[in-house]
């Protein structure tokens, strides 16, 4: 997931040095972007996408595509490999050919999702993109296939998500929603569990007492039944 806090502030003898790393810095944000393996946090994003201030390692899960090219993060004598892939815009944002139908019905059901959200960078748009895209994806799953870091990574993304200006309410109490069902599926696996347990003992009872009926209902009839003459003088 992406992070993004403060500008840091420069004082005038390092201006110059930070006007000279500014082209470095956005160019090695871009390539973690760009690159699966990578995490980073990013200190500011400013309107235009550019990236200022110092870039930093941190947590970058689950985007899976981040921009119109596949890449592995480069690393010494590694190299990054492209795979082209085919984007189209939807109000504003570069996204995948594939994603484009799902990308239109969230904006046609909530227009306003990313009215805040500022960066014009169309690499760090996507990225987020993905990442609003990935956590709805986990929200489609079963709740007892999810597991306690899946709705932690989950709350943290959407809180991501909202800080850099999406505006994500009716996002939020679908995260309740399936939050709530989460915790009675944990609850309720051991509750079946003890229920089906009485259920069994009640079941042997009930045919241990059907037993019982049966032979003393048997008793009762041989005790009513009158001796026979044989039966008398044998």
């Amino acid at each position: 997931m992406l992070f993004v806090g403060r500008k840091k502030k420069k004082n005038k003898s390092d201006r110059y040095a930070h006007e000279q790393d500014r082209d470095h810095s956005l160019a090695y944000a871009k390539n973690l972007i760009h690159c699966y393996g990578a995490k980073n946090k990013v200190s500011h994003v400013d309107d235009d996408g550019s990236l200022n201030g110092d870039v930093h390692v941190s947590s970058f899960n689950k985007l899976k595509s981040m921009e119109d090219t596949s890449q592995t993060i480069e690393n010494g004598d590694k190299e990054c490999t492209n795979v082209v892939k085919e984007t189209m815009d939807v109000n504003g944002f570069q996204v995948f050919s594939s994603q484009v139908e799902t990308v239109n019905y969230i904006f046609k059901r909530h227009p306003d999702t990313a009215l805040g959200f500022r960066p014009k960078n169309q690499k760090i748009r996507r990225a987020y993109m993905n990442e609003l895209l990935n956590l709805i994806a986990t929200l489609c799953q079963s709740p007892e296939k999810l597991s306690i870091d899946d709705m932690s990574n989950a709350d943290e993304t959407l809180a991501d998500l909202i800080d850099v200006g999406f505006k994500l309410d009716w996002l939020k109490i679908k995260l309740n929603e399936v939050s709530e069902k989460k915790k009675i599926v944990q609850n309720s696996g051991a509750r079946l569990q003890t229920l089906q347990e009485q259920l069994e003992k009640m079941k042997k009872m009930f045919l241990d007492l059907e037993s019982q009926l049966q032979k003393e209902t048997d008793e009762a009839l041989a005790a009513r039944a009158p001796l026979s003459f044989n039966d008398v003088v044998c």
